[in-house]
């Protein structure tokens, strides 16, 4: 049997996705009590994916400076660095695959068996029974364990969302999202997970909310 691995180089990634995975990271390790002695240390990851997001976010809209370019460069060639590093050292902290994976960052992909789910074909944003809060509702992709949700309230200076990774989620159903501001028009989008990789993103469901 295959000994379960994570990805170790990220730098495949776009800015965006890296930064998402950042993100994903630091909240999921925030509070993991699986990895007592991280090597490096979760304080030292921290501060460069925090580092390395807030300065993508600063160039996301592409009229930053070359200064500003060249820091956000820093910081990512920082970052991948120290994923390296803490997806080496949980590799060969444990072989079991649930506790890897509760760590944030993704499986390695298994070229023999399995493939990576599909995008759900369909998102919704509904309005909760309680007030100042959304319901996030999609489409559930059987061959996934895991979603990543993204909201955005805001747009760049093209039009785009400037979008926000929620927590990992297992189900589709029982989303909820708050508190949300009213006239506000949020936009919302989800891709799946599962050991083998990870899907493109769905469509985007669009709602201003309305709070009574």
């Amino acid at each position: 049997m295959r000994t379960p691995k994570l990805i170790t180089n990220y730098s495949y990634m776009s800015d965006t996705d890296l930064a998402s995975l950042a993100t994903r990271t630091v909240n999921a390790l925030q509070t993991n009590t699986n990895f007592p002695d991280l090597n490096p240390p979760f304080t030292e990851y921290e501060s460069a994916a925090l580092d390395y997001v807030a300065r993508q976010a600063i160039t996301a809209n592409g009229r930053a400076s070359g200064m500003q370019k060249e820091e956000k460069d820093e910081a990512r060639a920082a970052v991948l660095k120290l994923m390296r590093a803490v997806t080496s050292y949980i590799n060969n902290f444990t072989e079991i695959s649930s506790i890897q994976l509760s760590s944030g960052f993704l499986p390695a992909n298994d070229p023999k068996r399995g493939r990576a789910p599909d995008a759900p074909t369909w998102t919704r944003i509904r309005r909760s029974n309680r007030p100042a809060e959304i319901l996030l509702g999609f489409e559930a992709v059987r061959e996934a364990y895991q979603y990543e949700m993204q909201i955005a309230e805001k747009l760049d200076e093209q039009g785009k969302p400037l979008w926000r990774s929620l927590p990992l989620i297992s189900d589709s159903r029982g989303n909820y999202y708050a508190p949300v501001t009213d006239g506000v028009r949020y936009h919302f989008r989800v891709r799946s997970l599962n050991r083998h990789g990870m899907s493109a993103w769905s469509p985007v469901a669009t709602r201003t909310a309305w709070v009574d």
